[in-house]
């Protein structure tokens, strides 16, 4: 299932990783949509078998509407998307992740 973007998001996206893309995206999120663009740029997703990753400060798991990062479930309350859940909507519709053959949740045994 797809996030809602706005068009003017998707269309810029559609021209490329560059300034139109970084403009519209902190038009449309502010810091979060600036966040994501670098998160973007920088090959900062991954796409485990069984969730999303952004790696950033710490590593942060994606699934669907949801994000393991204090933003999101702290001060948005699942309300609004954070910069990761953008970053892997992005990074989905143009395929720009790397692929990890492995599960996520295996990494996390103590």
């Amino acid at each position: 299932m797809k996030m809602k973007m706005p068009n003017e998001v998707i269309e810029a996206l559609q021209k490329g990783l560059g300034y139109e893309l970084y403009k519209t995206l902190f038009l449309n999120y502010g810091k979060r949509g600036e966040k994501a663009f670098f998160y973007l740029l920088q090959n900062r997703v991954k796409k485990y078998k069984d969730f999303f990753v952004v790696v950033g400060r710490n590593e942060y798991v994606v699934d669907e509407y949801f994000c393991s990062c204090p933003d999101f479930q702290f001060r948005l309350k699942g309300r609004e998307p954070c910069s990761h859940i953008i970053a892997v909507e992005l990074a989905k519709r143009i395929k720009r992740y790397d692929e990890v053959d492995a599960y996520y949740i295996d990494y996390l045994k103590p």
